[in-house]
């Protein structure tokens, strides 16, 4: 397979995820770069945090971004796209394979609103993240999001306090974007209380390599249990080796295996009707834990790296 040019375009980070691809098709032999309009605004928290493998849109790079555009076998729009950019887009380059991607619902249910011919590019391929996402656009071609962290394994030990890694969530309106569970949040809390596990937890955004660090160190990764679907948190608890909960349906998992040879992720699946005794079993038995922490080692390993899971976008791209 030839080689590539890939520019990425992105409104803002969209937490990192095309920038990662960027690389990991980099990574493959492929010459490839993430262009982000803006990053987060200061006052989220988020600022600085997700731009590490994306290129900030600036006057002074404008040129060298110009010569990347013209140059490139496929134009891959992540969400949106502004009208000038996309002006300045097809100034530069129309015979590019164009290029699709939707990583979040545009507008919650009833009506899911595709904004392909709103944007006005010539697009000719069409994706969306291979998760709950798939459920909402069925005519797209399913993608992985990609981790590039080094998959590792911290075994819990003999007579150690279980540690579970979690980040509580606000309530949100809409189907999907709802994470929160009160039931999980009295539940932590209550184990707590009763010195059954330690937390680590936080309220704010940290940087991914520091969260990276605090999951490696725990044994149990929480998503969440709100919505029937899991998240980018699932497959980061998968490559720190951690016993990973979510609230994932069978559908959802069956669909995500389509990247990992029909195999489903080994998940502990949990509602608000059973998150206690779920926790609970790991919480007694440090044997199970060092079993489903293997397991989710071993299945990231397997199948999961940023090198496999590219693949699916350069056979999306259609491009030979």
């Amino acid at each position: 397979m030839k080689s590539l040019n890939i520019v990425h375009i992105s409104p803002t980070p969209l937490v990192a995820a095309p920038g990662k691809i960027a690389k990991a098709q980099r990574q493959v032999g492929h010459n490839a770069i993430c262009i982000i309009f803006s990053d987060y605004p200061a006052h989220t928290n988020l600022a600085g945090k997700f731009i590490e493998d994306s290129i900030l849109f600036t006057q002074e790079l404008q040129k060298y971004l110009e010569n990347s555009i013209a140059q490139a076998d496929v134009i891959h729009i992540h969400n949106n796209c502004p009208y000038d950019k996309v002006k300045w887009i097809r100034a530069l380059n129309q015979e590019a394979t164009f290029v699709y991607q939707i990583h979040s619902p545009m507008r919650e249910g009833p009506v899911f609103l595709d904004r392909t011919e709103e944007i006005g590019l010539p697009f000719t391929k069409f994706l969306v993240v291979g998760q709950h996402h798939s459920k909402l656009y069925p005519n797209y071609i399913p993608v992985p999001n990609i981790i590039h962290s080094v998959p590792s394994l911290n075994l819990r030990e003999k007579n150690e306090k279980l540690k579970v890694i979690y980040s509580p969530t606000n309530k949100h309106e809409g189907r999907w974007n709802n994470k929160f569970s009160a039931t999980l949040d009295i539940t932590l809390r209550s184990l707590k209380n009763l010195n059954l596990i330690e937390i680590l937890s936080f309220e704010k955004p940290i940087p991914p390599n520091t969260l990276m660090y605090l999951r490696r160190n725990a044994h149990l990764t929480i998503d969440e249990i709100a919505t029937g679907g899991f998240h980018q948190v699932s497959l980061e608890g998968l490559c720190a080796g951690n016993v990973v909960i979510n609230g994932s349906d069978y559908f959802g998992q069956v669909g995500f295996s389509r990247f990992t040879n029909y195999v489903l992720p080994p998940f502990q699946t949990a509602s608000d009707n059973d998150i206690q005794d779920v926790l609970l079993k790991f919480v007694d038995d440090v044997d199970l834990t060092r079993f489903w922490q293997q397991k989710s080692f071993e299945y990231f390993t397997q199948y999961l790296s940023p090198e496999k899971l590219v693949q699916f976008f350069i056979q999306a791209y259609g491009v030979a």
